[in-house]
């Protein structure tokens, strides 16, 4: 039995002038199978810093840590550090020879899809999602002062409104700015993956689509293909019409044992051989005590059904328990 992974990619700009998101797939379909065997690797990032410095960070840090990590040896962890550091490193570059892009950056997901299952490191507070019917999964810690923020509230730390209220919500505790890193979410443990997983990975603009919109989305086109997939997010995005809607990137990327799945052979796939592996550890919290791994529970559209109308089916059966009750006690008397 083999695995097959297909991807695909696609954007919106949103209200914004420009793009500022970046993302890549490696190998793309015009590339061949290399020696180092097969496997597949997607990165998104979300560029910051202005209209110029925006774009340029997002594309540079992305180009940056692919050819880094394809162009390195050893552990799988040390590759995947070694291309977010390059990233980094590209970024400060060129911020010294041009001080107009002071202050640019970006957040950055690398995402490496092998045989063996999905490894990956992020800063920031783009997501790397899992869908594992009937649930969605945020695989990666989120960097931003509104996630630690509601960690607090949920440790009695501090009040729900004062988090909610606080106006740097939305500002990152850690990105790639060319400065040292604060935060890294680093997995080098491979997470073991299933027949029917999706893997998304997505800039923070997703966010204008709640829990259950994104899996009551990806449940009902779990049998499409990764284009039509992409497509169906981005569209629900721009049907939203939020009047300041960031630009929203989304990679996807569909895991299938069955070589005859019909995956079109022009799509970017890499047919990948699975061997046995021990899941993935449980995460670990950081210095701050705030878990690498969060948690969106997605149910699959019929369970959505049935939450939205829990009042009006608990009502029709308890009306019918009581008219049962009802016709024994005539029957017996």
């Amino acid at each position: 039995m083999t695995w097959l992974v297909a991807g695909a990619a696609r954007a919106t700009i949103g209200t914004r002038s420009n793009q500022e998101d970046a993302f890549e797939i490696w190998p793309s379909e015009a590339q061949a199978a290399t020696s180092r065997g097969d496997g597949l690797l997607a990165v998104v990032a979300d560029g910051m810093g202005g209209h110029a410095g925006g774009e340029i960070a997002g594309d540079l840090a992305a180009r940056t840590f692919v050819s880094t990590f394809t162009g390195s040896n050893g552990a799988l962890s040390e590759r995947l550090q070694h291309g977010l550091e390059a990233g980094n490193d590209a970024i400060a570059s060129h911020v010294q020879a041009n001080a107009k892009l002071r202050g640019m950056g970006c957040t950055l997901i690398g995402a490496w899809v092998d045989r063996a299952g999905l490894s990956w490191v992020s800063v920031g507070d783009s997501l790397l999602l899992l869908f594992r019917a009937p649930e969605v999964l945020r695989l990666n810690a989120d960097h931003s002062l509104g996630a630690y923020l509601d960690d607090q509230v949920r440790r009695n730390q501090i009040a729900p409104g004062e988090a909610q209220n606080n106006p740097y919500r939305n500002a990152l505790r850690s990105a790639l700015t060319g400065k040292a890193l604060e935060l890294v979410d680093l997995q080098g443990e491979p997470y073991k993956l299933s027949s029917g997983d999706w893997i998304i990975l997505a800039s923070d603009g997703i966010t204008t689509l709640d829990g259950d919109e994104i899996g009551d989305i990806v449940y009902a086109n779990r049998e499409e293909s990764p284009e039509v997939m992409a497509e169906r997010l981005i569209a629900a995005v721009e049907d939203k019409q939020e009047p300041d809607q960031d630009n929203t990137t989304v990679v996807v990327l569909r895991i299938v044992e069955d070589p005859d799945a019909g995956i079109d052979e022009e799509q970017p796939t890499r047919v990948l051989r699975p061997e046995p592996v021990l899941a993935a550890a449980p995460p670990e919290a950081d210095d701050d005590g705030v878990a690498t791994t969060q948690r969106i529970v997605q149910p699959p559209a019929v369970y959505s059904v049935f939450r939205r109308h829990r009042s009006l089916i608990v009502g029709l059966g308890m009306g019918l328990m009581f008219l049962i009750g009802w016709g024994v006690r005539a029957l017996l008397g």
